[in-house]
């Protein structure tokens, strides 16, 4: 990974988890960057029902993953740079960005989800696997207490506010609405998988879908 990713910052947020999420350092020399990578555009979709809670209407909204042609290899979403935030980087086209690693594996690793400051509205995020046999599902789970508080105090002084979610049924994450800050938003947390694999985030919003691609290696990752 580029020096200016090497956020001072981010590797001692890392080092409170390392002990949780194995080696949760990013850039390790072993690492297997995805081979691949494109835009994933945002699609708009239709304005949360009036009468229903949000979450409940973002639940109802359909899982539409982008598709991989028969002979075609997984290919991870384009990162951006956030610039000032700390991570500074993160997949994705916004809103809502994944960040934490560069290169994923199935033994689990630290994970954020980073909300730009310009959208404090709620947030389902829901998993898929694109290819394979569809059934190997990818497990996000949020840090331990003591960890995750350190952590928050740690990214409130770099503009980010370490929010929770709601744990929903069939793995997913629920981010509910904020009043409107300067601040950006993060989840924290461990994302794992039951295998190698292509996989993804669909991430609902008021009106809009949001597809983050990844590609997780087999196993641990490198010694960090």
């Amino acid at each position: 990974m580029s020096t200016a990713r090497s956020v001072t910052h981010f590797v001692a947020l890392v080092g409170l988890t390392a002990g949780v999420a194995g080696c949760g350092v990013v850039g390790y020399p072993a690492a297997v960057p995805p081979a691949h990578t494109q835009v994933f555009r945002s699609e708009p979709a239709s304005p949360l029902p009036a009468g229903v809670d949000a979450l409940t209407g973002l639940q109802q909204r359909p899982m539409r993953p982008p598709t991989l042609a028969s002979n075609e290899t997984c290919s991870a979403s384009s990162q951006a740079d956030l610039k000032a935030m700390a991570p500074n980087y993160g997949a994705g086209v916004g809103p809502v960005y994944m960040s934490g690693q560069d290169s994923w594996y199935s033994g689990g690793q630290t994970a954020l989800l980073m909300v730009d400051s310009q959208y404090s509205g709620p947030l389902l995020v829901r998993s898929f696997q694109l290819g394979g046999d569809g059934k190997s599902t990818v497990t996000l789970t949020d840090l331990p207490s003591p960890a995750n508080a350190n952590a928050t105090d740690k990214e409130r002084q770099h503009g980010v506010s370490v929010v929770p979610a709601v744990q929903t049924t069939g793995g997913g994450l629920y981010l509910g609405a904020v009043p409107p800050t300067s601040f950006w938003r993060a989840w924290i947390g461990t994302l794992a998988t039951v295998r190698a694999g292509c996989f993804g985030l669909q991430v609902d919003g008021d009106v809009f879908t949001e597809f983050i691609v990844f590609e997780v290696n087999p196993g641990n990752p490198p010694p960090g």
